[in-house]
């Protein structure tokens, strides 16, 4: 067998800046809403209580990655990360394997690159604060990349969690930005014009009557079925409604799904991300208006993310070869 690359979070930060992934990460859903890659359903299951997924794809031009990841809550109050994951890289010609990746770090940076390609063509013009609801891991992530398309020196911040709001706004100070900690998601959202939620709630913290116009709203949190993060009155409101995949947010988002089988929103006027990427759908439609992203993470971002990383380790001699 080959020798396997073992790269580490720390490694990963290091080597995948904003500059580089951000538009590795749109060349990627461009391939995907194009039909050119080869992902199929995230297969989940509970495990005591936790969500665990295992997530694969085929992206030509990066090759096969499969992540298993989970999602432990508790684990905040075990001072370990509620998201845990592995990434692995395989060569799509002979199937050899060439990376194992850690996950959780690669998970937080190709999310937030996504994002960025979202504010990249649904962000407005104006260049307002921006408002972060929910303070944990992944936001430190949203903020950096987000940020690397939408430049503003002010951000507004909430969490029920006063330690996470108190160690997000140190971080996000030390980044440069001029803070205000807010007492509620209304509070911090309603002056924003680029509004990030990354919580772990399972109803609605994000409400249409909190927005401003214009703003964009980036949506990463409530990743299951019945979980909304979104009322209603968001997704009204919305001129412009994208998704990273219409297939997985129908699977997996009830801020999705509820709306489109209520009949508030039409599966028509859903977007996927790589179309607008790409110029076949419009990311905006007015200098005044509000668009929507919703994420809830695709296998291609992990598997084009992870050879981003192998390439640069093999170029810069980062990283361990072992042999299995």
């Amino acid at each position: 067998m080959p020798k396997v690359l073992v790269v580490s979070g720390r490694e990963l930060e290091e080597l995948l800046k904003p500059g580089i992934l951000v538009d590795e990460i749109e060349k990627a859903f461009i391939l995907y809403s194009s039909g050119l890659t080869t992902t199929p359903p995230r297969t989940v299951m509970w495990v005591e209580g936790n969500w665990w997924g295992v997530m694969q794809s085929y992206v030509p031009n990066y090759g096969v990655g499969i992540k298993v990841v989970n999602v432990i809550p508790a684990n905040i109050e075990r001072k370990l990360p509620t998201i845990q994951a592995i990434v692995t890289l395989f060569d799509p010609f002979t199937g050899s394997p060439l990376a194992v990746i850690e996950g959780g770090v690669l998970t937080a940076l190709r999310t937030g690159a996504a994002s960025a390609v979202s504010a990249k063509y649904m962000a407005p013009e104006l260049r307002g604060p921006i408002a972060v609801v929910g303070t944990g891991y992944q936001a430190r992530y949203q903020l950096r990349f987000v940020s690397h398309v939408y430049r503003t020196d002010e951000v507004r911040i909430f969490d029920v969690r006063e330690e996470a709001a108190e160690f997000f706004k140190k971080h996000a100070e030390e980044l440069g930005f001029r803070v205000t900690k807010c007492r509620s998601a209304q509070e911090a959202v309603e002056e924003a014009n680029l509004v990030i939620e990354a919580t772990t709630t399972k109803t609605p913290v994000i409400e249409g009557a909190y927005l401003k116009h214009p703003s964009h709203v980036v949506s990463i949190g409530a990743h299951m079925r019945d979980a909304r993060a979104l009322d209603d009155s968001v997704v009204k409101k919305a001129e412009v409604v994208v998704v990273d995949s219409r297939e997985a947010v129908m699977l997996e988002t009830g801020d999705i799904r509820i709306p489109i089988e209520s009949g508030i929103l039409d599966r028509e006027r859903v977007y996927e991300l790589g179309e607008v990427a790409s110029g076949r759908k419009p990311g905006r439609l007015s200098k005044d208006g509000i668009t929507v992203f919703k994420s809830v993470g695709l296998a291609i971002q992990d598997a084009a993310t992870a050879a981003v990383a192998y390439r640069l380790a093999i170029e810069r001699g980062v990283g361990k070869f072992i042999e299995l």
